[in-house]
């Protein structure tokens, strides 16, 4: 018999987790081997135990599910990771792909469907919940969604967070010059990239001069 996949769960609600657990453990082909509430706890765990799979939710407090993704594939790059979320907008599903993570599914998934989603992942095959894998294949097809002003997805408070990323100011600078927090800030920072469809802040300041925002401000 060959051995079991290994399970890490990560998400801040314990009942999540509660519930997750207690049906995987009537399968006796997949073991959960630990428990995360947070991204941090999510990095260190996949270091020390390099699980086949990890169950990663988005939306935590402190290290996101994107940055845990990307900090767990690179701390052991064996492990495929699984997001298992609530949201499927483009501003949660890009970031985590391109963090790596493999599978992207709702949490209204069913559960049969998703102890295939970790037999699979294991193999190294991609589950996508049909609604993101439109999104992926548009994507893939040079789709954007309507709205000619490619800046159109953004809030006002957005676009002034990526003035000031054009303007080469840091998490810090940009808080001090908007009042807010860092961590508002860093927020701000993970929507544009979603939103524009980019891999970080330096892409995103880039982009922001070739389409003339900066320029518009400061016209």
């Amino acid at each position: 018999m060959a051995d079991p996949i290994t399970v890490l769960l990560v998400d801040d609600h314990s009942v999540v987790r509660i519930g997750l657990r207690a049906y995987l453990a009537t399968l006796a082909d997949i073991e959960v081997i630990g428990e995360a509430g947070s991204g941090e706890e999510a990095v260190s765990l996949a270091t020390q135990h390099a699980p086949d799979v990890v169950l990663m939710d988005l939306i935590m407090p402190g290290m996101d599910g994107v940055e845990a993704t990307r900090q767990v594939r690179r701390a052991s790059p064996r492990t495929q990771v699984i997001v298992l979320t609530s949201y499927h907008e483009d501003e949660h599903i890009f970031p985590a792909i391109r963090a790596g993570a493999l599978s992207y599914v709702l949490k209204d998934i069913d559960p049969d469907d998703l102890a295939e989603a970790i037999r699979r992942a294991r193999a190294g095959e991609a589950v996508l919940h049909p609604r993101v894998a439109a999104r992926v294949v548009d994507e893939m097809r040079g789709v954007r969604l309507e709205g000619a002003n490619p800046f159109s997805e953004l809030t006002d408070r957005e676009l002034e967070v990526l003035r000031q990323v054009a303007a080469g100011k840091n998490n810090r600078e940009i808080a001090e010059a908007l009042v807010i927090s860092e961590k508002t800030v860093k927020s701000h920072i993970t929507n544009i990239l979603g939103k524009l469809h980019l891999a970080d802040r330096t892409q995103a300041a880039v982009y922001a001069w070739q389409e003339g925002i900066v320029r518009r401000a400061q016209a």
